[in-house]
């Protein structure tokens, strides 16, 4: 099993920035899912991130604990949900990803592209991020407003 320098709980998730993340694989596990991602942003304001800029993270992955329930959709035409397997997704990409308190979990809704748009609902207690090492600074740092 690959061992990871850094990790990160969704107690921090206000400091990630999962927009434009992309998905390499899904692996769903009895009472979890595991997520390889491309990269995703770690904010200045998060503790793992020394530096005063958003930085890129090099592959990670992002595992749901205590998973309660999945569903993914892909829009077809006219915007008609079509109920599939998360494992389907190709090459999702991330646009948004929210989370908000239900009962004693947490559901945490992902949007995105994967060849048309599609939505995936995560039902779990909490998720880890792992990876290794910052990349350089996030696509957009410089874009910011002062």
């Amino acid at each position: 099993m690959k061992s990871w320098k850094k990790s990160t709980t969704d107690v921090y998730l206000d400091d990630i920035d999962f927009h434009d993340a992309l998905v390499e694989r899904i692996e769903v596990k009895e009472r979890e899912i595991i997520v390889e991602l491309e990269s995703v942003n770690i904010l200045p304001g998060h503790p793992l991130n020394p530096y005063n800029v958003a930085k890129n993270t090099d592959r990670c992955r992002l595992i749901f604990r205590q998973v309660a329930s999945n569903q993914a959709v892909r829009f077809q035409e006219g915007d008609i949900p079509l109920i599939m397997n998360c494992t389907v997704f190709k090459s999702l990409e991330i646009l948004k990803f929210e989370r908000f308190q239900s009962d004693e979990s947490q559901v945490f809704k992902i949007f995105g592209v994967d060849d048309q748009f599609c939505g995936w609902e995560v039902k779990a207690e909490g998720f880890v991020l792992q990876w290794n090492d910052f990349m350089g600074d996030a696509w957009f740092v410089g874009w910011e407003k002062d």
